[in-house]
This record gives C-alpha cells, structure tokens and sequence, in this order.
C-alpha cells in the first residue's frame, strides 16, 4: 500500500472511530445539524427570509444537491469529509516531518475539544469549512511561490469554506494574506484577481446580510448566550487554550470538565511554543508567523466575549458593524488555534525527542502525543458514546409534503408547537432544530427566538429577526386563534409537529380545517381568503442573483485554471519538488 493510500485509510478510519451511529443508514437530526430527504430552493435559502442568512449558501447548495441523492448521503459525505478530510489537511502541512508527527497533527486537530463539541453542536458546514482551513493554508503557501494552479485551487477550497459565513471569513483571512501579502511571487494582475475572487465568494451571503432591515442590529442577549464558556474552574483562558467553550454546554462531553482537560491544554500549549521554530521552516516564515497571528486573535476575541471588563467592547463591535454579530460566538474563533496546536505540538515534542538518543523514549513519547487526545477525552469515540443516533422520518411528513405540493394555491405555512427546537419522540428524544423550514416546500413561519440556559442558572432570551413570526408569537401569546392572524400574513397552512415538547396549542387552531391527522403530524388550513404572501423586492432579488452570478463565475473560472494546470503536465514535472524545497529554504533564510 502506498504512503498516500495508507494515509487515507488511516484519516477514514479514524472518522469511523469519531462519528461511529452516524453513518449509520438515515438522519442525524441533531441540534443546528439538520438534512432532508429533498430540499427546495426557497427565498430563505438564498438570503431573502425572514431571517438573517446564517444558513446561506449552505441551504441553496442543498437544494440543488438533493435533487440527485437524498440528504441523507450528502449528510454522511459531509461528515466524512470534515473529519477525514481535516485530519489529511493538518497531515499535509507537515509533508516533510516524520510519519509519527503527521498521525499526531492529524489526531490532535480532529480529535479536539472543537471539532467535537462543534460536532455535537451538529456544526456541520463550519466543520467542513475548519477542516479546508490546512488545505487552503498549503494551496496558499503554494500560491505564494507562484506554483502552476496554486491560486485557483485556494479559490476553490475557500468557495467550499464558504458554505457557511464564518467559514468563508476564516478561510480569507487564515490563507488570503498569505498568498498576497508581502513577498508573494504571483504577479500584481493574478494578486488582484484572486483577492476580488475571495471577496466574490462571500457575496451570497454578505449581500442578503446587508439587504435584511437586522443588518447592523443585534440583541445585547446574543453575546452573553452565545460568549464562551468556562469548562470548569481554571477559567476562559485555559478553556479556550483546549479549543473548548462552546456556548451550549449540553453538548460538552463529560471528560472536559476533569483536571485532565487543564492539563493537556498546558501542557500542548508548551509544546507549541517549542514547535514554533520547527513550523517555520515547514511552513516557511510568512505562513506560520501568519497562523500563529491568527490564532493568537482568535484566543483574544474568544476570551474578550466571556470576560467582564472586555465584554463591552465586542458587544460595541457587534453593534457597530454589519454582520458583527458573527462575533458572538467566540469558540468558532478558535479554529486557528486548532490548527495551530495540531501542526506546532508534534514539532515541539520532536525537539524534546532530539535530545534523547535512546529509540524506544522517542517511539514512546510519538505515540503518547497521539494517544493524548484520545486519553483525555475517551467519550468522544463512537459519536460521543451513541449520542449521534440515526433516525428516518415518518410517513407523515412525506405525506403533508405531497399535499402542500399538489396544492396550486399560494401560501406559506406556519408550524407549531412555538418554540425553535424539537426533541422527537421518533428521533430518540433528541434536541434538533425544527426540520420544517428544510422539509417543506413552501417558506414556514417560525418562532426563531432563543432560550439559553447559562452557568449562574439565567436563562436568556436571544430575539429573533423574522417580523412575521413576531406577530405569530404575539398573538399566541395574547391567546388568540391563528384563524384571525394569519391570512394577513400570507400563511395558509399550519403544521402542528407532535411527539415533541414544546408549548400548548391551546385555541390556536380554532377556526382551521384539518387536512392531515397523523400520529406524528398534521396539516391544518386556514379557510377563506389568504393575502399573497409578501416576496423579496425585485431590487433584492436582482442583487441577490447577481452576488450568486459572480460567486459561481468566480468558481467555474478557477475550476477551469485548475484543469488546465494539471493537464499541462504540473504532475509530470520532475523539477517541481525541487523548486518547492528551493523556494522555502530562501523564505526561510
């Protein structure tokens, strides 16, 4: 077996080990991770909702893929590629270190406090995007040296990064800088372009963002819920130093809050000070010192949300600028101290080895740091001990889903119980969001605020956007029936989810008329004459559509420079090795 074929036998295996139940046939339906069997292209799903585009262009993407499989595989492809495929990325970027540091940098950046708890979170396209975050690094210290292709296969790589906002910003700034910056052999014209083709892969979802009439605005609640938090007592800094944090701590695995999690995140932070000087010369000077810039900046911004005395001012920046409110959830920006920690602890460790002459205390000390992560957080095996459990839908859905497609009339649907999260009787009991929005063919209404419990015992209520389903809640509160609501708001329909806590129906349906009574769902109508519901304006639309247009130009000219670099022989020249080791001894030096 071939070293490249051992290596992906081994990051596959290792996937297995980490998700286990979810590859399992079905559906994972777990917290924000939710896929369906088929999902429409509606205006949410490129930006133009109620809410704000979190989802894009992830949502539209899935459109367009469930149409030749069913979600479930693109759901067991995702997370396939988000752990093996990152565990190859951290690899590849030590490419010229020894096997066992390779396997360590693999197993550190998977087996991580982040990836799992981000895992668990059902994070899914930031997992996908985290996971290119290696492979763009590499593709932009390529770039870098000008290498045949090495720009457009970045641009590539950050257009998948991009499924979802935070992705795409992490991606430009962790390898964009690199492969333009100061130093940078490509030429000013082939600069220039591949920086407009960065900003272009960001315009699905920064166009809607600036169109919604949330833009700029955010609830001061979002930050304290969504701040990281503290996995035990030794505080933010050493949390965030573990990759750990995330602000929903029913997804922490039990492990992080033992006196090992401390210590490993010490312990691995020392190993990448001493790795430091080794990364340089792997990486070369402007790659590393930038990644550990990176890293460094998203400690700090992940702490200053969870601190007191810092706290004000990344809720002033929050306020402030248009999207700020993908700072508040500090944890995700901890992804390039992910990395960082994955690549730089085994180098570190390596020096220590040096000084030892006896084989069996290097052999020994290699195979602990890759056992490490394993050993201080066995509960992640097997998804998390079971928790990522597969599930199929019932009969039901399938059936309210043909009923709203045979029905020629126009209408959105509104869905009950009112509240953003479900826990299936079906699904196991398991936390998920509601998979109206993605399963139905029509836009939904939902409740989209947010209850989050944190660490003193507050409960905090995060506002949503939508205005519709501010009325919906408003008037379900005043315990009206949506009869009298709702044809004002353009919803014809009503879902009614069952086997699944939440607040009482109550009188909400008097007036409506039955039209599917499952036992897991039912569909209710709203009688007599519905207003049309309200769509985008054709300005939005229009911007909308152009911001796609030019996203997809950028990615289909890059796919074509990519095509053409390897077919021009890149892989045949027997000389590229040596102008790669060339070019990063000079950096170097």
């Amino acid at each position: 077996m071939t070293r490249r074929a051992l290596s992906l036998v081994s990051a596959l295996g290792l996937a297995v080990l980490v998700l286990g139940p979810a590859l399992a046939p079905g559906y994972v339906l777990l917290y924000d991770m939710v896929f369906v069997p088929r999902q429409d292209l509606l205006p949410a799903s490129i930006g133009l909702g109620g809410q704000l585009p979190r989802a894009v262009p992830q949502d539209a993407v899935l459109a367009a893929l469930t149409t030749l499989a069913p979600g479930s595989v693109w759901q067991h492809l995702a997370l396939l590629g988000a752990v093996a495929g990152g565990a190859l990325g951290a690899a590849r970027l030590l490419r010229g270190a020894g096997a066992a540091a390779r396997a360590a940098a693999a197993v550190l950046f998977v087996w991580s406090a982040f990836f799992a708890e981000r895992l668990l979170l059902g994070s899914w396209s930031l997992l996908v995007a985290v996971a290119v975050l290696p492979w763009a690094l590499s593709a932009a210290i390529d770039a870098r040296r000008a290498l045949p292709g090495a720009a457009a296969r970045l641009i590539l790589l950050v257009g998948l990064a991009s499924l979802t906002p935070t992705g795409g910003i992490l991606a430009c700034l962790l390898a964009g800088p690199v492969a333009l910056g100061p130093g940078s052999r490509l030429g000013r014209a082939r600069r220039a372009w591949t920086a407009l083709a960065l900003v272009a892969l960001q315009l699905p979802w920064l166009v809607p963002s600036l169109l919604h009439p949330a833009a700029g605005a955010s609830d001061p609640n979002g930050l304290k819920a969504f701040a990281l938090r503290a996995e035990g007592p030794w505080g933010a800094l050493v949390t965030a130093l573990g990759t750990g944090g995330v602000w929903n701590g029913e997804v922490v695995l039990g492990s992080r809050s033992t006196f090992l999690a401390p210590l490993a995140a010490v312990l691995l932070t020392v190993l990448v000070v001493l790795g430091a000087p080794a990364l340089v010369r792997h990486l070369g000077r402007a790659a590393a010192l930038w990644l550990v810039v990176c890293a460094v900046a998203g400690i700090v911004v992940a702490v200053a949300g969870a601190w007191g005395p810092t706290r004000p001012l990344v809720l002033a920046a929050v306020d402030a600028l248009p999207g700020g409110g993908l700072l508040r959830d500090g944890q995700k920006w901890l992804a390039p101290w992910t990395l960082l920690v994955a690549v730089a602890a085994p180098l570190g460790l390596g020096r220590i080895a040096e000084r030892s002459r006896d084989a069996t205390v290097r052999a020994t000390l290699a195979v602990g740091l890759v056992l490490l992560p394993m050993a201080t957080m066995p509960d992640l095996v097997w998804g998390g001990l079971g928790r990522m459990q597969t599930t199929s839908y019932p009969d039901d859905w399938a059936e309210v889903r043909t009923v709203l497609e045979a029905d020629a009339a126009g209408g959105d649907v509104a869905v009950l119980p009112w509240s953003a999260f479900r826990a299936f009787a079906w699904n196991g009991g398991r936390t998920s969001l509601d998979p109206a929005p993605r399963y139905l063919p029509r836009p939904t209404v939902v409740d989209d605020t947010l209850l989050v419990a944190r660490p003193d015992g507050t409960v905090l209520r995060v506002s949503g956007e939508d205005p519709r389903a501010a009325v919906v809640g408003a008037a379900l509160d005043a315990g009206r029936p949506l009869a009298q609501t709702l044809p004002a708001l353009g919803v014809r329909y009503v879902v009614v989810e069952l086997t699944t806590p939440g607040p009482d129906v109550g009188s909400a349906l008097d007036g409506l008329t039955p039209v599917v009574r499952g036992s897991t769902l039912e569909l209710w109508s709203v009688p007599g004459t519905v207003a049309p519901p309200t769509g985008p304006s054709a300005r939005d639309l229009v911007l909308v559509v152009l911001a796609w247009v030019a996203a997809g130009l950028v990615l289909i000219t890059a796919g074509l420079q990519v095509g053409r670099a390897y077919t021009g022989g890149r892989r045949r020249d027997p000389g590229l090795a040596t102008l790669r080791a060339v070019d990063q001894s000079k950096e170097n030096t």
